[in-house]
C-alpha cells in the first residue's frame, strides 16, 4: 500500500472554555489588518454581517478582551482595526501554530 499522496489538515483552536478562536476569526482579522474594514473581511469571506459578528463576539466573550474595534460612519463609511490585545493573540497563535506545523510535517512524513 502506497501512502506517497496523502495529506493532512490541522485546525487548531484557543480557547478558556468554548473552542472560539482559530481558523476563521484568524482569517477575519488577517483581513480586517489589511482592508481596515470589518465589512470588506465578511464580504471577501462570503460570511454575512450577523455570521461574522457572531464568530468574533463568541472568541471576544470566550477570551475576555476584544479583539476589533469599529469606528461606525464617517469618510468611506467608517472603519475597524484590532486592538493592542487582538494583535498580540493574533501574533502568538500564527507563531504557535508556525511551530506546530514545522512538528506535524516531520510526524507526518515519519509516518506516512
Amino acid at each position: 500500500m502506497s501512502y506517497t499522496n496523502l495529506k493532512y489538515q490541522l485546525k487548531i483552536k484557543i480557547y478558556k472554555d468554548t473552542p472560539s478562536f482559530g481558523p476563521g476569526v484568524v482569517e477575519i482579522m488577517e483581513l480586517v489588518e489589511e482592508t481596515g474594514k470589518l465589512s470588506e473581511a465578511y464580504r471577501i469571506m462570503g460570511l454575512s454581517s450577523s455570521k461574522g459578528w457572531k464568530i468574533i463576539k463568541r472568541a471576544e466573550d470566550d477570551l475576555g478582551f476584544p479583539l476589533i474595534i469599529s469606528v461606525v460612519g464617517g469618510n468611506g463609511g467608517g472603519s475597524s482595526e484590532l486592538t493592542k490585545e487582538g494583535i498580540d493573540i493574533l501574533n502568538r497563535y500564527q507563531s504557535f501554530i508556525n511551530e506546530v506545523k514545522i512538528d506535524a510535517d516531520k510526524a507526518f512524513k515519519k509516518y506516512f
